[in-house]
Formats: C-alpha cells, structure tokens, sequence
C-alpha cells in the first residue's frame, strides 16, 4: 500500500506540470526554475544554508551556491536541493533536484521506468537520452553508480530522474547516506557546466 502511494503522489506531482507552457512553469517542491530564492528565504537564511552545504559540496568547480531544504512541505521528496550561481545576487535557481532517500535500488530503477513515462507525455517532443550505470566521481573506489533518463527541451533545459548505487565501503564511512531517487530540473546552462565543467 505504502508502494502504491508513492506512486500516486509521484504521478500527481507531475499532472499539475502538463498545464504548463514552459519549463519555468513547472515545479518541484514548490520551486520552479529562473525564479528568484529570494521570494522564499531571506539572504542570510540562504547564506547559513550554503555554509552548512558547502562541506558537501563535492565539485571541483565553485561556480555554484548549493542550498538543501527539508520538511514535509517537500512531499513526496525527503528534500529538495537547489543551485545558483554564486556571482547571481538575486539567487536565481539553475538548478532543482527533489531527493527520495532509502530506495532500494532494484525498485529505484523499476519506478524510474515508470516516471519516465509520465514525463515522456509532459515533454512529447524532448529528446530522451539513457545513461549508466555511470561511476559516481564522489567514491573514489568507483563502486557507486548513477543510472538515469534524460529529456532535453528544445530550449536546452533538461528534466529527468535517476537512481544513485552506493557501494557498502561508502555507505559504512557516510552513514547518513542511502541508495536514492532523484527527479530534476536544470536549465541549459547549469546542464552544460555539470557535463564540462562540475567535475
């Protein structure tokens, strides 16, 4: 029964996206893309936020503010983790990921298969591209894997879903972690520095 709820939940989130004209239109956990952080948070609830992510931040390039939210507002997402770049006073998201943790990867990538078609019918003319299991730069004992669906708008922004595989060697020294979902959104550019630039 529990299965079945997230599914629905899932599925409800992404039928209020079919009303929109645009991606900027669309949302995930309340956020949507090229809309300003500063309408839900005040700059310097921002920039606490930033100094508790930042140890986790784990790109080698520091073009990007991360900001990571957590409530029940957030549902059916545990949490939803944003990116702006740093030199943006306005803090104008280029980036929303909503996170569903403890997913036993097996039905992680069943489910994927699901949602996937439920955005193919969003996006009906993007460009679906498949990827991984791909290793995961953050491990270094290149154990841990990510696997996703991507739909690439025409206007370059990219909406998709993917499922993350750590090993045991990095699940035991980060014990807070856990096999995960993903569903994004990412604007053209922010796509375009997480391919060439992030790592």
């Amino acid at each position: 029964m529990r299965n079945i709820l997230f599914i629905f939940l899932l599925i409800l989130s992404f039928q209020t996206w079919s009303k929109a004209d645009d991606i900027k239109d669309f949302e995930i956990g309340n956020f949507s893309l090229n809309e300003s952080l500063l309408n839900y948070y005040s700059e310097k609830n921002l920039m606490n936020n930033w100094d508790e992510q930042k140890i986790g931040y784990g790109f080698k390039s520091d073009k990007y503010y991360k900001f990571a939210f957590f409530g029940s507002e957030f549902n059916p997402y545990d949490h939803v983790v944003l990116y702006t770049l740093r030199s943006d006073n306005n803090f104008i998201i280029k980036s929303i990921t909503g996170f569903r943790s403890d997913f036993e990867i097996k039905k992680c990538y069943k489910e994927m298969k699901n949602i996937a078609s439920e955005i193919n019918q969003i996006f009906p003319n993007s460009k679906k591209e498949n990827y991984g299991p791909a290793i995961k730069p953050l491990d270094p004992s290149g154990k841990s894997t990510e696997k996703g669906i991507l739909f690439i708008l025409a206007n370059g922004s990219v909406a998709g879903i993917s499922c993350i595989d750590y090993s045991k060697e990095y699940l035991k020294k980060y014990d807070w972690e856990s096999d995960h979902m993903q569903i994004f959104l990412d604007t053209k550019e922010y796509d375009k520095w997480l391919r060439e630039e992030a790592w």
